[in-house]
């Protein structure tokens, strides 16, 4: 039986479909930003959106391992600034404008610590003049309390929709074939890209996710193949997000959509229950769902709470 079973396996791995995700896109002349030098002497892009000069705060908005086109995030960016806080993207390797391989990575903290670096970095980190605020968005929002785990004058981070437990969501999920497809390429060729993250638009119910998932398939700045070195990594990051609450000693703003079909609420239940930090709120957003429609329906609450630290 194990023969049988390994046999299968090395027979999947071998008819596999080859994918490739696009090549890192040239930047236009005119594209606001520009690029940090991180330890290793990779250049990440990142995009600094200061809509006045004296503005109130900084607002790092994490990205997860697909990436982030700041400018298809325009609403998110100025719901976010409301005109008076500076926004800060960064493009992380191997995505975006950024150095590195797409869809895969040789040690998956030099991701996080990127971050931690950039912020460190920062001429608002540390500042008595403006106050440091994290904002994330499902997949990132684990990369987020990783990073700020290395970081010490963090005002507050913003949670949306965080997946420490998921629900098995259709066009999202794999079926079983590419469950074995995986695992071979688990066992076989770790570091290869294969997972498609952008999903099956076709097969997506919900309007407003098959809309994104769209975007995100033709879309240079952001990478659609992981290899399963990544997924495993990723997964790890995300299962360990209540152990990074139990010693987040800085405040917290949850807010999660009840129309949400990829995150289940519980898990931010318990996120929000092992919080470290006792200045904390959990909002939920009635008709908000896993996407945007969150953040947007969240809009006001977000700009008071960002007011009162």
């Amino acid at each position: 039986m194990r023969y049988i079973l390994s046999l299968l396996i090395l027979t999947s791995f071998y008819s596999c479909t080859s994918v490739k995700n696009f090549d890192k896109p040239a930047l236009l002349e005119k594209s606001d930003g520009y690029f940090f030098e991180v330890r290793d002497g990779n250049q990440l892009f990142i995009y600094d959106y200061k809509p006045i000069e004296n503005y109130n705060s900084a607002i790092f908005i994490i990205s997860g391992i697909t990436g982030i086109n700041h400018n298809s995030e325009t609403d998110i960016i100025e719901l976010l600034s409301n005109n008076e806080n500076r926004i800060v993207v960064v493009h992380p390797r191997g995505t975006g404008y950024s150095d590195g391989t797409r869809g895969d990575i040789s040690n998956f903290n030099d991701f996080i610590n990127d971050y931690s670096e950039i912020i460190r970095n920062d001429r608002d980190y540390g500042s008595n003049q403006h106050k440091v605020f994290l904002f994330g968005h499902s997949m990132s929002t684990s990369v987020l309390l990783a990073a700020a785990d290395s970081l010490h004058n963090i005002a507050g981070a913003i949670l949306v929709n965080p997946p420490y437990m998921r629900k098995e969501a259709k066009g999202m999920s794999p079926s079983f074939s590419q469950y074995i497809e995986y695992a071979s390429y688990y066992l076989f060729a770790n570091h290869t890209p294969i997972v498609n993250m952008a999903g099956d638009p076709a097969k997506i119910e919900n309007e407003e996710a098959r809309k994104e998932s769209e975007l995100r398939i033709n879309d240079p700045l952001l990478v659609k193949y992981f290899s399963m070195y990544m997924m495993s990594e990723s997964k790890k990051i995300m299962d360990s997000m209540i152990d990074y609450s139990k010693t987040a000693d800085y405040p917290l703003l949850l807010i999660y959509g009840e129309k949400d079909n990829v995150v289940d609420r519980t898990g931010c239940d318990l996120i929000y229950e092992n919080w470290k930090c006792e200045n904390k709120e959990y909002r939920l957003m009635k008709n908000g769902t896993h996407g945007k429609s969150t953040v947007i329906q969240a809009n006001e609450i977000i700009k008071k709470w960002i007011n009162k630290k």
